[in-house]
């Protein structure tokens, strides 16, 4: 065989490629010093006996290429990576639907403390009228007399005058978890009284530190206020 040639031979039966080790790593050789093949005839002989004799003595076996197999690991391994594609889009899917589910689920176990609101001061904010301090609660601006009901069942802990807060409701829901509802009208509820989740409990009104009607929402964990809006939502209640 020409050292300047690179034959492919072609077998009978499955489409393979025989290479020559000698050929094949005199063509690596000139690719690597960048010598057309067509230029092989040029290299010293004596270099190009030392490059056939490296390869008879590495004994190096022929290279063949398989292209109907390579062919086929290549469309399998597409095929794969379509399946698992597909199979994670299918698990995204479900899980989201099971969360889905299980917020209406946990949504049953609470409620919208008023109706006909739209909401004011919120959480967080500072005003003058509480004093320059934070606010601790979530405010629902609502006809004054909209009932008012449990966010989650629980317990009455304190139903009365509050000085700023007006007449106020607590409800211990259990888990160091209060709700307090304030400014009310009035109170329909009484302590150690056992409530149910959206039973009515009192009206909407002005008492105490109120400008206008609206219903004074705050929720404790711990003794420690936290954003009801967020609490709410969090337990699939959107207001």
């Amino acid at each position: 065989m020409n050292f300047g040639e690179l034959n492919l031979v072609k077998e009978k039966g499955p489409r393979h490629f025989h290479l020559g080790a000698s050929a094949l790593l005199a063509a690596l050789f000139c690719a690597f010093l960048g010598v057309p093949q067509s230029s092989a005839r040029s290299i010293d002989p004596t270099l190009k006996h030392s490059v056939v004799h490296a390869a008879q003595l590495r004994a190096l076996p022929p290279l063949r290429i398989d292209v109907a197999a390579s062919a086929k690991v290549s469309l399998s391994v597409k095929t794969e990576f379509s399946s698992i594609k597909r199979e994670a889009i299918a698990l995204k899917a479900a899980k989201a639907a099971f969360a889905r589910a299980r917020l209406r689920r946990i949504s049953l176990d609470y409620a919208r403390p008023t109706s006909n609101y739209r909401l004011t001061a919120r959480f967080g904010e500072r005003s003058r009228l509480w004093g320059g301090n934070i606010h601790t609660g979530q405010d629902f601006a609502a006809p004054y007399g909209t009932s008012v009901r449990a966010a989650e069942a629980g317990t009455i802990i304190f139903a009365g005058w509050d000085g700023g807060y007006g007449r106020k409701i607590v409800i211990n829901h259990g888990g160091q978890v209060q709700t307090w509802y304030g400014h009310l009208s009035s109170i329909n509820v009484r302590v150690g009284q056992h409530v149910k989740v959206g039973q009515f409990i009192g009206r909407v009104g002005a008492s105490g530190n109120a400008t206008g009607a609206h219903l004074h929402f705050e929720v404790r964990r711990y003794g420690v206020p936290i954003n009801p809006v967020n609490w709410l939502r969090a337990v699939g209640i959107w207001v």
